[in-house]
């Protein structure tokens, strides 16, 4: 993970990045202050180091609840973890594991705003299936220490 948030830089944790990907598995990092602010770069030369426009994404902690069964979590496990990994690639989850006892799961996020986290997390495939259920806690990352301090 230090390997990427090096490579990217401010953009990582910026609240006005958004990443895209495409079909061959490039992720691009665009700022979204370009679209009213023409002083700054859609598509920014990576690493950034400094830049004026630059605000902290917020912070978040989703807790996974298990509605079901451990046998139908697990069913479902390896599209979860695909989907997770997707999006730790595009800057959104940081750390994750399973809750022990088993009951559900924790997800450290960043992202730009409190919904595009819940389209992300409504995207997951425990969520689709039914076998679990997000609780969303959001805070504003006043003390932040190691690959998500810039």
């Amino acid at each position: 993970m230090a390997d990427v948030v090096a490579a990217v830089g401010l953009c990582f944790t910026c609240r006005w990045m958004r990443a895209a990907g495409n079909q061959r598995g490039s992720t691009f990092f665009r700022c979204t202050r370009a679209d009213t602010a023409p002083r700054f770069v859609r598509y920014p030369t990576l690493p950034m180091r400094t830049c004026a426009g630059y605000e902290e994404a917020m912070l978040f902690v989703v807790l996974l609840h298990y509605t079901k069964p451990l046998d139908a979590v697990d069913a479902v496990r390896a599209d979860h973890l695909r989907h997770l990994e997707t999006h730790a690639a595009r800057g959104v989850f940081h750390a994750w594991a399973r809750r022990a006892p088993a009951a559900g799961g924790v997800l450290l996020a960043t992202a730009p705003d409190r919904a595009a986290l819940e389209a992300v997390v409504a995207n997951d495939p425990y969520i689709t299936a039914g076998v679990a259920r997000a609780e969303i806690v959001e805070f504003k990352p006043s003390n932040v220490r190691g690959a998500l301090k810039q």
